[in-house]
């Protein structure tokens, strides 16, 4: 494994995007890259330029305090509600998922939170701990540790459901904000363009094989992560309806991009 860091995965991207298809040189990145490719048409697609293989894992997003700064998200929103309060979110990012939910929320809920980003997820926990910011938006899995040690406290999930592992936290919709799309993170595995369809498949079986594995699915658990369905099909599924999905919310709700 080569770690190829940099603009939220697109230098990986690009990377894979200019190896040979012989099924070595593969690509692990997150759902950004779908969020990436509405924003700006010179970024890695993962449909156009890439082959999808298989999800691995999803977990939705979190919005967490410090324990008992605010105890419920609708005190959160209590207070984020007045002109000129003082709330700030961590996220991963400018045109990032946590970034967009932060400002979904804001217009659902009618809140002045101020985006403040960070270029970690662990960079965001320490300025919420620190009393930097007053929330993060960030992954379940990078949080659990935080939340399941009681140091912090999950006020709201962005999923459709609960979460299988986080069953005591409620969803965006359970609290009112319906308007608010589910959405969160996942990993998948993608190949470069032109993949023999026979290597796509091969990888999508092992990876399939793995992923039903008793050892792999309480290992997963323990993340706070979940598996999804792994065949090259969802993914491609995923991969279209996202990106499409981000192209027409960024420009319905002007959400700012990356540069």
């Amino acid at each position: 494994m080569e770690p190829k860091p940099g603009a939220g995965g697109e230098v990986a991207a690009k990377h894979i995007m200019g190896t040979p298809a012989d099924g070595y040189n593969l690509l692990v990145t997150g759902s950004s890259i779908t969020i990436r490719a509405a924003s700006n048409e010179k970024n890695a697609d993962g449909l156009r330029d890439l082959q999808p293989i298989a999800q691995i894992t999803t977990t939705p997003y979190v919005i967490v305090a410090k324990a008992g700064k605010f105890k419920t998200f609708k005190n959160l929103i209590d207070q984020a509600k007045p002109s000129g309060s003082k709330i700030d979110f961590a996220s991963a990012g400018v045109g990032t998922g946590m970034h967009y939910l932060g400002e979904l929320i804001n217009i659902s809920a009618g809140t002045h939170m101020v985006h403040v980003p960070y270029s970690t997820g662990s960079r965001q926990l320490q300025a919420v701990m620190a009393g930097d910011v007053d929330i993060a938006i960030i992954s379940l899995v990078t949080a659990w540790p935080y939340i399941s040690a009681g140091t912090m406290e999950a006020l709201a999930v962005s999923s459709a459901e609960r979460s299988a592992v986080a069953t005591g936290v409620p969803t965006l919709h359970e609290l009112g904000l319906r308007d608010v799309p589910a959405i969160g993170a996942w990993i998948a595995v993608f190949g470069p363009k032109n993949m023999d369809p026979a290597v796509t498949k091969s990888l999508a079986d092992e990876i399939t094989a793995i992923a039903k594995s008793p050892a792999t699915q309480e290992t997963v658990k323990g993340w706070a992560a979940e598996l999804p369905d792994t065949s090259t099909a969802a993914l491609t599924d995923v991969v279209r309806s996202e990106t499409e999905f981000w192209k027409k919310l960024i420009k319905e709700r002007n959400l700012p991009v990356a540069d």
